[in-house]
């Protein structure tokens, strides 16, 4: 028993120091890797390295063996079962959290606990040599992870206890979070100010705590008193209040927390309302509570889509698209939206193209940019997540194909289209919605024009999330490997299309990888001239919908 209570101290003095680690260690460089699952695969080898480091140092010593071989075999089975699905566990946000987590901070605490021993400074060798080798996750990603995972909670209405469990939408894919795991979020949500995500993981990492055994010692009751000083804080004097009766329910002996109980019963029956959850009020014109961002939402979760009968004009077809050589091997076309036209033709790319562009993309991937008003260089944002590359068709055979099934699926003028953008989306990865054509606020090469079409190959399946939604159409597209869906920016007048307003849903588990391919309108004209009559007035209600 005593040793329990010695291995329970180790791993408490652990979760403080992995905490001080990710407070004040920031790494110098980071590759994003919440930005994209493509990236995490490195991480998982650097990770098995690293445990193959550890187990040789273990081997060799006997002292503290026990609470460090028990890190090492958690860690270690779920290596084991990642062994037959990397993709799948690595598309598990949960998994992709954790993986983050333990390399950013928890291998760090484990560092500090040999450091103390001069014996052991051959295993910090090691690790040095890891760190220079292979760029650890930063900062950046660990709470870049932390906010996928509350994004993915509100778009999906997801709950706590369930993804803490490692359940998405009722399938339990992976392993549970520990504790620490809920705490330290929690802690990251708390840093950016995020309280309404702060309070529910920071009470799951409590229950999560006391359903454990022998949670009565001192040191956990100090961990439960620093927990307090959160809800304090934040104003939450109620959820304060009822850890403060467990704490002293166990030791009645702490003064301090005595008249902090007092204090907090005191607020409540005054009813007084301070604290940060109190003093953070939403900037007026905050989108994200914007009607704009609540139906993209809806139609995310399929709670705001077309009912069937609205759908019934709707077909599938083969079509050879006056393409002669096409009448033997038309295109399989699913008419997702007649005014305006939108399509998915199914079967288009093989599984061995995609995998070969997908293969190609991942040795130049970078977080994907958007575009500055005045045509500048572009800049990331936190309303698209995900890491992409560009290619010309030259570079592969497998892209010269996209670009000639995209000519012979649209019709369009292909010396036209802008260069290919193969883009892969990670952890919760998204891009809220926007145009793809150039609104009046940008400006683009007279010579080229607006971009008249789009095209997105689903380079891969999505299990859960991720599909392409046009709040205003209330039209969710579900991503299909192989296939590409396909629609008009602009109207026959060269006007915007206001109704093409589309988002990526975040992903909430699996893998997306897409190929975008985009169309200018110039020298387009015989391909899809104009009407007599000027085309865009059904659009322009949607402009400054919001």
């Amino acid at each position: 028993m005593a040793r329990i209570t010695e291995c329970r101290l180790v791993t408490l003095v652990y979760t403080f120091l992995m905490f001080c680690c990710f407070c004040n260690n920031v790494l110098g460089n980071s590759d994003e890797y919440f930005s994209s699952v493509a990236g995490l695969e490195k991480l998982l080898t650097v990770e098995h390295d690293i445990l193959d480091d550890l187990q040789n140092y273990i081997d060799s010593l006997q002292k503290h063996i026990d609470w460090m071989q028990s890190e090492v075999n958690s860690i270690r089975l779920e290596h084991q079962a990642v062994a037959d699905d990397v993709d799948g566990y690595l598309s598990n946000p949960v998994n992709a959290y954790r993986l983050i987590k333990r390399l950013h901070s928890d291998w760090s605490a484990i560092e500090d606990t040999i450091r103390a021993d001069p014996s052991r400074t051959h295993f910090l060798e090691i690790m040095e040599a890891n760190r220079l080798k292979s760029d650890f996750p930063s900062k950046e990603d660990v709470i870049g992870s932390a906010v996928a995972l509350a994004r993915l909670q509100d778009t999906y209405k997801l709950d706590v206890a369930e993804l803490a469990s490692g359940i998405l939408n009722g399938i339990k894919y992976g392993p549970s979070m520990t504790w620490q795991d809920c705490f330290l979020l929690g802690h990251h949500l708390y840093e950016m100010s995020d309280f309404n995500h702060t309070v529910p993981w920071l009470k799951h990492s409590v229950q999560l705590l006391k359903n454990e055994e022998a949670t009565k010692d001192s040191l956990t009751l100090d961990f439960l008193q620093t927990v307090v000083a959160y809800y304090q804080e934040m104003g939450d004097f109620e959820t304060a209040l009822e850890l403060v009766n467990y704490i002293l329910a166990t030791d009645g002996a702490r003064e301090q927390l005595t008249v902090t109980k007092l204090y907090l019963e005191r607020m409540i029956s005054d009813g007084i309302k301070i604290g940060l959850m109190h003093e953070t009020v939403s900037h007026a014109g905050d989108y994200h509570l914007s009607n704009d961002f609540k139906r993209y939402e809806q139609v995310c979760r399929g709670e705001l889509l077309l009912t069937a009968a609205e759908e019934r004009p709707l077909r599938c077809r083969f079509d050879s698209n006056n393409m002669p050589y096409r009448l033997l091997q038309p295109f399989k076309v699913e008419e997702l939206s007649l005014d305006p036209r939108i399509v998915q033709i199914h079967d288009v790319i093989s599984e061995g193209d995609t995998s070969a562009v997908k293969q190609m993309a991942k040795t130049r991937m970078s977080r994907s940019q958007v575009r500055n008003v005045d045509e500048a260089a572009g800049m990331t944002a936190n309303y698209r997540i995900s890491k992409s590359a560009w290619f010309s068709y030259e570079e592969s055979r497998h892209m010269r194909k996209m670009l000639r099934y995209m000519g012979d699926l649209s019709g369009l003028n292909m010396a036209y289209a802008e260069h290919l953008q193969v883009a892969n989306y990670g952890i919760g990865g998204h891009y809220e919605p926007h145009f793809d054509f150039f609104t009046e606020n940008h400006s683009f090469k007279a010579s080229e024009g607006n971009r008249i079409a789009t095209g997105i190959f689903y380079l891969s399946d999505v299990e859960e999330g991720g599909g392409t939604a046009f709040p205003y159409l209330r039209l969710l597209v579900k991503p299909q490997r192989g296939s590409v869906l396909f629609w008009y920016n602009l109207h026959r007048s060269e006007e915007p299309d206001y109704r093409t307003r589309h988002a990526a849903c975040p992903v909430l588990k699996g893998s997306k990888w897409i190929g975008n391919i985009w169309v200018r309108v110039r020298h387009q004209d015989r391909e899809r001239p104009c009407d007599l009559w000027p085309d865009h007035e059904a659009s322009l209600k949607y402009k400054d919908l919001n």
